[in-house]
């Protein structure tokens, strides 16, 4: 690899592994992980706002991310869009950018249901820079990350335990310098009542961390007085600490609002203290998206939208320093 290529994959793997640094103390595996990226969460605003407690919550299309086990919860076909504008623009700033593309399917047959997804981020005009920091002139590359999957998941015990499995091929481009690999999926919901759900999943098996870490995940939610929800996880990469993640989502129901039904969620991850928010950068919700530890969505739900359901959910995560990430989601049900 020639110093300018390997200077430029340096520099996007510590940018997009920002987010996954420890909080409080460094892992002797920090940062030997490959495909940093697959952390970030790309795909469901709902689960970002959460926090990222979302294993015991994920369903439908949104599972095959995050616990395909849930994938058996989906009642309807689901198609799902989103858009991420990550940090320094990566990702793009509009969601009809090229630059950052999600999207998914679910197809129920009876109590087993099928689904696939991919995902896609780049930034152009990345800087590249000689070995001792000068940036070389007329000189940027471009810096790409894709995954596709392919999912299955299956109801049992009365529709109380599902299980699910996937398989999932990931491409990194660095400056022209190509990583691929395939890995496996596999995550398991239950649902022993309609308030109390457990779920667990372990990602990325199969592949060494230098290609790829492997991510496990335990977490369970509740349901309290039908408007609340809450989540907890604690979800463990080989290539760093393990974390922890809160969430809680308030719904006003649809018969309350007659138009549709308002979720309004707030999120807690532990993650790196990564500077203060700079003043150009502060949403309007500063100081609430100022320390990165902190997320913060809405999400709107309709049963009757030109026939179909339909799903819109906004969120905001604090980068701290590094700016805010947005994502905005669109699922329609049919």
């Amino acid at each position: 690899m020639t110093s300018r290529r390997l200077l430029a994959f340096a520099a996007s793997a510590a940018l997009l592994a920002a987010p996954a640094a420890p909080a409080r103390a460094i892992d002797p595996a920090a940062g030997t992980g490959g495909a940093n990226f697959m952390k970030l969460g790309i795909g469901s605003a709902r689960a970002l706002a959460l926090g990222g407690a979302y294993v015991a919550l994920a369903e439908g299309v949104d599972a095959i991310t995050w616990n395909p086990g849930g994938l058996a919860l989906a009642q309807q076909r689901e198609f799902t869009w989103s858009h991420y504008s990550y940090v320094q623009d990566i990702g793009g700033t509009s969601p009809f950018n090229p630059k950052s593309l999600f999207m998914g399917y679910a197809h129920p047959l009876g109590r087993t249901v099928f689904g696939a997804n991919f995902g896609y981020m780049s930034i152009d005009g990345f800087e590249v820079r000689d070995e001792v920091g000068h940036l070389l002139d007329d000189s940027s590359v471009r810096v790409q990350d894709g995954f596709f999957a392919l999912s299955a998941s299956r109801s049992f015990w009365y529709e109380k335990l599902f299980l699910g499995g996937s398989l999932r091929g990931i491409y990194e481009d660095n400056a022209g310098t190509i990583h691929s690999v395939l890995v496996g999926d596999a995550g398991v919901l239950l649902r022993p009542n309609q308030y109390v759900t457990f779920g667990a999943a372990a990602q990325n098996l199969g592949a060494s961390v230098e290609k790829v870490a492997q991510v496990t995940r335990f977490g369970a939610a509740g349901k309290v007085l039908e408007l609340l929800t809450l989540s907890a996880e604690l979800n463990k990469a080989n290539d760093n600490t393990t974390r922890i993640g809160l969430g809680a989502e308030f719904i006003l129901p649809e018969d309350l609002l007659q138009v549709g039904q308002l979720a309004l969620r707030a999120g807690f991850h532990s993650a790196d203290d990564m500077g203060q928010v700079l003043e150009q950068d502060r949403s309007f919700l500063y100081p609430l998206i100022g320390p990165p530890q902190w997320s913060f969505g809405i999400g709107l739900y309709s049963a009757q939208a030109f026939g179909y359901g339909l799903h819109f959910d906004y969120t905001m995560v604090s980068m701290g320093a590094l700016g805010t990430g947005k994502m905005m989601s669109l699922k329609v049900k049919f």
